[in-house]
């Protein structure tokens, strides 16, 4: 059997995978022969694929604080908020993500981005992968700026897949291990924020399910 860790997009929530790969990597001692990241799930992914143990990424988070890396954007009508102090403070700083490690790993894995340009979902494997591609998968529209690689404006690929479970297939996986932090309750709130995030809900949510995915 082939198993695929899929770890799912869902904002700052993805702090609950770190305490799920705690489980299932550490204390479960589960192997993967394939793991998937998608939007805030990159940042687990990338952990993952430097060798860190379940508990060392559930750590990063434990010790996080997220105000070193809030940043006001200079220009509200192009975003809310810049990325960069999270790269220095966070990234590099309190989480050491090291990008040779990374890029060398012998873990199979899959990031995905979204190329705005050329409206394509993109999915990049582990040896191509950089800091400026990480921070393109988080970036939300609105909220964080797009980032700009080899003339391409990349945003955030929320919008077009919050769990890639079908590269997982095509890839050969028999089981999926999919750990999902975007609410299905289907509550409505109101307010700015609440529905910027419900409209993620509803796509997380709503896409319809392939074919493939009764094999």
């Amino acid at each position: 059997m082939k198993r695929a860790l899929i770890m799912a997009g869902g904002g700052t929530k993805v702090a609950f995978q770190a305490g799920v790969l705690q489980v299932w990597l550490d204390e479960a001692g589960l192997e993967f022969d394939h793991a998937d990241g998608a939007s805030g799930g990159v940042f687990n992914l990338a952990m993952y694929c430097q060798g860190l143990s379940g508990t060392e990424i559930a750590d990063n988070w434990r010790n996080n604080r997220p105000l070193r890396g809030v940043q006001p954007s200079l220009n509200p009508f192009r975003s809310l908020f810049r990325l960069d102090r999270f790269r220095r403070n966070t990234l590099q700083d309190d989480w050491g993500l090291d990008w040779t490690k990374i890029r060398g790993t012998a873990r199979e894995a899959t990031f995905n981005l979204y190329n705005f340009s050329t409206h394509d979902q993109e999915v990049v494997e582990a040896s191509g992968m950089d800091e400026d591609r990480l921070i393109s998968a988080v970036s939300l529209p609105m909220w964080f700026p797009p980032v700009e690689i080899g003339g391409s404006q990349y945003v955030d690929a929320v919008m077009a897949t919050d769990a890639n479970l079908e590269e997982a297939i095509d890839r050969g996986a028999d089981e999926l291990w999919v750990i999902w932090t975007v609410s299905t309750r289907g509550k409505w709130h109101n307010g700015f924020i609440a529905q910027y995030f419900q409209m993620i809900e509803a796509m997380a949510n709503g896409v319809p399910i392939s074919p493939e995915f009764t094999r």
